[in-house]
This record gives C-alpha cells, sequence and structure tokens, in this order.
C-alpha cells in the first residue's frame, strides 16, 4: 500500500502504518538524510527473510508540513513503498515516489543514495 507524500489518514491508520514499522524492526538498515546540519530526511528498509519476499521501505521527510486543514493527528511525514520478485533492485523500487528532504525519488537505473546526492544531500548510515 503507497500512501503517498503527503498523508491526511484516520488515526487508525496511521496506528496500523507506526505498527507495521515495529513489527518489521528485524533485518533492518537506516539512514539519516542530512542538509548541512539539518536533518531532513530518514530511509528505513525492511528486508525480506528470503531474496524473494516484500522488501518494505519507510520514508520520512522532515521538510514536510502539515496541510491547512488537516488536523495534526492525521498527519505524517512517514511514507512506505513495497517491492517483491527476484532479480531487480528492490529497494529503488520500493522508494519510486517517495520524497525525502523535498526530493521525489525515482526508479530510473540511478541509485537513490546518488539521487539524493545529486540534490546537495548527504546520506549517512545509521544501521
Amino acid at each position: 500500500m503507497f500512501l503517498g507524500v503527503v498523508m491526511s489518514k484516520k488515526s487508525d491508520e496511521l496506528s496500523k502504518l507506526y505498527d507495521d514499522m515495529a513489527k518489521r524492526a528485524r533485518r533492518v538498515s537506516a539512514w539519516v538524510i542530512m542538509r548541512g546540519l539539518e536533518h531532513v530526511g530518514t530511509v528505513r528498509v525492511h528486508y525480506p527473510a528470503d531474496g524473494a519476499g516484500r522488501l518494505v521501505a519507510y520514508v520520512a521527510d522532515w521538510t514536510l508540513d502539515c496541510p491547512v486543514g488537516v488536523p495534526f493527528n492525521e498527519f505524517t511525514r512517514w511514507q512506505r513503498g513495497i517491492a517483491g520478485g527476484y532479480g531487480y533492485d528492490k529497494t529503488s523500487a520500493a522508494l519510486r515516489g517517495l520524497s525525502v528532504g523535498g526530493v521525489v525519488l525515482q526508479d530510473n537505473g540511478r541509485d537513490w543514495v546518488a539521487q539524493l546526492h545529486g540534490a546537495g544531500l548527504y546520506v549517512i548510515c545509521a544501521i
């Protein structure tokens, strides 16, 4: 389920998103995205137990503001992307269309880290 860049969902759906993130805490990598000294995003990738399972990526774009008229408890900066199968870069596929630090990631054969570097952002591996 792709939740989009700006999420305006009911609180129970946000709870499900956060619960899903907690369940997938194993087989995870995480990166902190910086613009100079400012933390502008976080990327978490949860890898499948086998090569064919679902890879789930979560991205937080800390540059997004809550849209006018949307209650704050129904808004999150976290987005989710999913990819599965064999024979391709599932991480880039799962990150396609998600934004971090104001950059909308593309699945164009170019590494997502290189896309962020090209936009002047720094990517720091946290785990």
